[in-house]
């Protein structure tokens, strides 16, 4: 096992087979220690479909839509998805963690969340990997290129970057790649934890699409949509949090250039004109999920391979000898 498999493997302790602490638990919290991955989505479903619905309900007119702010790029999506951070999934992960591992997971998940150490070459890869894939692949695709101001193209971008790392994905990761994901790669691997927690991951996304005008068509639609393409997101981010060691940061931080690959504002449709970056997006995750993955294979059996010819016997005169 690598170095970084083991510091994934040893950042959790619980799963829905009961709790960790030697502290029982009693009554609500009893209930919620045993079974911490039942407990989180039930919170988190239940505290996202009341949070989300009063400001899709305000857009709609349904309820007064006064107390909305109204600022340049603060739309009823970015709202709800505010509201589905702070006021469910937040609340959700940290009172089952609290829960299941006591103050010392709490800790635990919080280092994860700043944990900044996990190699140059990961940085390179969070960082540039899919904006780069995306807009090669949308040139190849035909779009074409678009005429832009350097100085205030990159301010906005690292502007846009910030705010989504800092007030969305790095605490949606905590929730979804340091609790959720974490448990169920140790139990059930890494692909299957991706498949498991992409369901979720899209549902919980969907009223999002009951913003502005929707049909039940439109609603199945964006269903499969988001299913096929988090199945592919989440695998990636599986890479990532076993590659570096258990990061939540490394995992925002590739969720977020995801979505500013991806986004109409965000990196590549500022480059491009045309419809190509969008198929172009997902294909880059599939390849460097691909890719990584690949790599990740590779190197483990370089490292069985020298770890089985450190033990191998070594023939000397005198006899045959184990290697020191």
């Amino acid at each position: 096992m690598s170095a970084t498999e083991q510091a994934a493997r040893s950042t959790v302790s619980t799963t829905d087979s009961g709790p960790s602490s030697t502290t029982p638990r009693r009554g609500a919290l009893g209930w919620i220690a045993h079974h911490p991955l039942t407990a989180f989505l039930v919170l988190a479903f239940a505290l996202a479909g009341l949070v989300m619905a009063v400001p899709i309900l305000a857009d709609h007119g349904v309820i007064p839509s006064g107390w909305m702010p109204n600022l340049p790029g603060l739309d009823t999506e970015r709202i709800a998805s505010v509201f589905l951070v702070f006021f469910a999934l937040l609340p959700s992960v940290f009172l089952v963690t609290w829960a299941a591992d006591g103050r010392a997971g709490v800790q635990d998940l919080v280092r994860r969340m700043f944990k900044w150490r996990f190699g140059i070459g990961w940085w390179v890869l969070v960082l540039a990997a899919l904006p780069a894939l995306t807009y090669v692949l949308a040139r190849l695709f035909g779009d074409s290129p678009r005429p832009i101001d350097g100085v205030e193209f990159l301010l906005a971008q690292v502007s846009g970057l910030a705010v989504n790392l800092l007030l969305i994905n790095i605490l949606e990761e905590t929730a979804w790649s340091g609790f959720l994901q974490t448990r169920l790669q140790r139990t059930h691997g890494l692909v299957v934890a991706a498949l498991l927690t992409a369901v979720p991951f899209a549902l919980v996304h969907m009223p999002l699409h009951f913003i502005g005008d929707f049909s039940l068509s439109s609603l199945i639609t964006a269903l499969i949509t988001l299913l096929i393409v988090c199945a592919f997101v989440r695998t990636m981010l599986g890479l990532v949090l076993r590659g570096t060691g258990g990061s939540i940061l490394a995992v925002a931080v590739m969720h977020t250039m995801f979505n500013r690959s991806n986004n109409d504002e965000g990196i590549v449709a500022g480059l491009v004109d045309g419809d190509g970056r969008k198929l172009a997006g997902l294909l880059a995750v599939i390849v460097v999920t691909v890719t990584v993955a690949l790599v990740a294979r590779y190197r483990h059996r370089r490292q069985a391979q020298r770890s089985a010819q450190a033990t191998q016997p070594v023939l000397t005169d005198s006899g045959i000898e184990g290697r020191p």
